[in-house]
């Protein structure tokens, strides 16, 4: 079993803007990864270019940085934060979302 796993669940904003939501778990016991475990880390099949990506989860923020930057393809890419309901924009293609805006959502089943 990898000690990370990736979960891709079509779903979209309060908005009603679609995307992708990549949920982060961490099967262990104990939660920790080691960072040799990005090697041969994919990201799940099915994630569109045309559409965001909002990651959610427990992991180290190097983690996030990865899948961040494997993300860039998309049309943007958000952050969850549970304080704020919504999700962080940190990198954008697109004109309908911008860097620093929050996207707001609830989290999927």
């Amino acid at each position: 079993m990898s000690k990370i796993q990736l979960q891709l669940i079509r779903h979209q904003t309060a908005d009603g803007l679609p995307y992708g939501h990549l949920r982060i778990h961490l099967p262990s016991l104990d939660g920790i990864i080691e960072p040799e475990d990005l090697k041969g880390l994919k990201l799940p099949e099915g994630i569109l270019s045309s559409q965001g990506v909002v990651i959610e989860g427990r992991g180290p923020i190097w983690l996030y940085g990865y899948l961040v930057h494997e993300c860039h393809a998309t049309a943007w890419v958000g952050c969850y934060d549970p304080r704020l309901e919504g999700a962080v924009v940190v990198e954008t293609h697109t004109r309908q979302v911008s860097v620093g805006s929050i996207v707001q959502l609830t989290l999927p089943h």
